[in-house]
């Protein structure tokens, strides 16, 4: 399976889903960053679904960070997939820079699409 992969969600309004599995580092950063920025040059509210990742570098991080700074500055939803079990790398790192906060983070797809379609680009803590 390819690291990220990009699909729609075509209800109304299209949401871009982006899925992250394995090892997201400086090797996949750069692609990361193009497909969120495409999609948020394209007005679309983005999904992305950590449920396969691994591990999450502090690059791939910041690329996050700044799509969701994006997504808020033009008022699109940003929201995180991020099953509760089991407590991956991918936890701790947004637990201990306390990011967890700030991305809107839920358990599954289908709440992470309905709060990306609602506007929801994150600032409070989430059930995760």
């Amino acid at each position: 399976m390819a690291p990220i992969s990009v699909s729609f969600a075509r209800t109304d309004p299209p949401i871009g889903v982006v899925a992250l599995s394995g090892e997201q580092d400086a090797y996949s950063a750069p692609r990361l960053e193009n497909e969120l920025w495409a999609l948020l040059d394209e007005g679309v509210g983005v999904v992305v679904d950590l449920a396969g990742t691994t591990f999450l570098d502090s690059q791939s991080l910041s690329i996050l960070l700044s799509a969701r700074h994006r997504a808020q500055r033009d008022s699109l939803g940003f929201t995180l997939v991020l099953p509760r079990e089991p407590y991956t790398q991918v936890h701790r790192i947004l637990d201990v820079t306390g990011l967890i906060r700030t991305f809107a983070v839920h358990p599954a797809l289908a709440p992470a699409l309905a709060a990306a379609r609602a506007g929801d680009n994150g600032g409070r803590a989430r059930a995760a």
